[in-house]
């Protein structure tokens, strides 16, 4: 676990520097363990969540993931539901909508394979990250105006 954990740290710290060269807008506020960074992009009440998904403890499981997060307000989620087929349409590919039972929390999650143990993928996955973070983010709040 703990290289796991390594690989993780050092991942997110390379995203931090690519976001601040590529003068993003991106506010880290928080890494919710190693898997998981929570980033603010444009309105507050609503963030974006970039994770990582490992599970063997040797090496990150290829899989990226950028969310659309909506803490409190099951409405919002329901009204972007309701438009899936319009914001499948826009984002170019089908999404995960997750409405966690018994929470007010909500998700909308774009995924890609990628193995991340290399450090020669990273590079197009802060590039994943960067272009597909900023578009869910865009068409979830068009669509929640």
């Amino acid at each position: 676990m703990a290289q796991l954990k390594q690989i993780y740290l050092a991942y997110w710290r390379q995203l931090k520097f690519f976001v601040d060269e590529q003068g993003l807008d991106w506010k880290f506020s928080s890494f919710e363990g190693e898997g998981e960074a929570v980033v603010k992009i444009g309105d507050p009440k609503r963030k974006i969540c970039l994770s990582l998904n490992g599970s063997d403890g040797k090496k990150p499981q290829p899989v990226l993931s950028a969310g659309f997060w909506i803490p409190d307000s099951r409405e919002e989620y329901m009204t972007l539901k309701a438009k899936r087929a319009q914001i499948e349409a826009e984002m170019g590919k089908s999404l995960v909508w997750d409405m966690r039972p018994g929470r007010k929390s909500s998700w909308v999650w774009i995924t890609i394979g990628m193995d991340l143990s290399n450090e020669k993928n990273w590079p197009s996955s802060f590039e994943w990250f960067a272009q597909n973070a900023q578009k869910i983010r865009d068409v979830c709040q068009r669509h929640l105006s």
